[in-house]
């Protein structure tokens, strides 16, 4: 964060971040006005998917604190209302693109204040200490370092010299049959799928999966949370696939039943909702399960259990499943 200007009297705000899933430390501004956006001359630089490049500014007036819309084209919420302008009390919750912010007033000693005079016999004794403490690292570092460069070297060559030779003697003996060993089969026999593409946002969030077994028949739970970065959640664009590994028809390895689609309700922006999928076998057939969350075809979140399944399932969207 760039900062252009200073706030008399010790006035000052911060930004509190209310919904990243890594914490964040919150942001404090001691500016009369500052512009929140991507860009990289913006005060507040927020570069998470959903910010516009200039999204809004936040300007001290003689009344207080005032947000607005840049361009008067990109929404802003507060407190869960769309605004293009509003004056900002503390405690104020505010929606910048996908983020939630808490506003919150600051009062402190500001910048100007804290700064002091430099005072030469401060500066003199730091000096002396630092020449100090460097003297006794070099007396340290002598006396320690005498003869050992050497016979460190030496160690090192009859260290080589005697791996050498014990490679040399393994290379040429013929182990015994007692000590040859075979690899444990794998646990998942499935061809490896390509490496999972990354996750680029949650804007389809899964904050839980749970599996639930009743008599023959074996369900998971699906917990999902939207948080897209717009004035309001498209429906058509969310996608919700689930795919069940079961035992194979022979008894061993592992085959995909086909992909199954959750079909989206009506859906609030920063809403979760609650799906239930049942898996298409007995419970002595079930190995595990994939799902995963699109956004307008684009991968947002991913749970799979076991977790090796995440790397060999096949893609949904491909029509992979069997």
């Amino acid at each position: 964060m760039r900062r252009c200007g200073i706030i008399g009297e010790g006035i000052m705000y911060r930004l509190l971040f209310e919904n990243l899933a890594v914490p964040k430390e919150p942001l404090t501004v001691d500016l009369a006005s500052a512009i929140i956006g991507r860009r990289a001359d913006c005060q507040v630089q927020l570069l998470e998917r959903g910010v516009s490049d200039r999204h809004a500014i936040i300007e001290r007036r003689p009344d207080g604190y005032h947000i607005r819309s840049v361009d008067n084209a990109v929404l802003i919420y507060v407190n869960g209302d769309p605004v293009i302008e509003r004056r900002l009390a503390s405690g104020d919750e505010l929606g910048i693109g996908p983020l939630h912010l808490r506003f919150e007033v600051v009062h402190g000693v500001s910048a100007a204040r804290r700064r002091r005079p430099i005072d030469p016999l401060e500066v003199a004794a730091v000096v002396v200490v630092v020449a100090v403490i460097a003297g006794q690292i070099a007396l340290l570092s002598s006396l320690f370092s005498e003869n050992r460069p050497q016979r460190v070297k030496l160690d090192a060559a009859r260290t080589a010299a005697t791996e050498q030779t014990a490679t040399a003697t393994s290379s040429t003996a013929t182990p015994a049959p007692s000590v040859v060993s075979h690899p444990a089969p794998a646990v998942v026999e499935a061809p490896q799928a390509p490496a999972e593409p990354t996750v680029l946002n949650r804007m389809i969030r899964l904050t839980r999966v749970d599996r639930t077994e009743s008599g023959e028949n074996v369900s998971i739970t699906i917990q999902a949370k939207a948080q897209v970065g717009a004035r309001e959640l498209d429906t058509s664009a969310v996608g919700i696939y689930v795919q069940f590994a079961a035992l194979g028809s022979a008894g061993t390895g592992v085959e995909w039943r086909k992909p199954i689609t959750v079909p989206i309700p009506a859906w609030e922006n920063f809403a979760s909702k609650v799906f239930m999928v049942r898996f298409p076998g007995t419970p002595r057939e079930f190995v595990g399960f994939v799902v995963r969350t699109y956004y307008g075809r684009q991968l947002q979140d991913i749970a799979a259990s076991p977790p090796a399944l995440r790397t060999v399932a096949p893609n949904p969207l491909a029509g992979g499943g069997s």
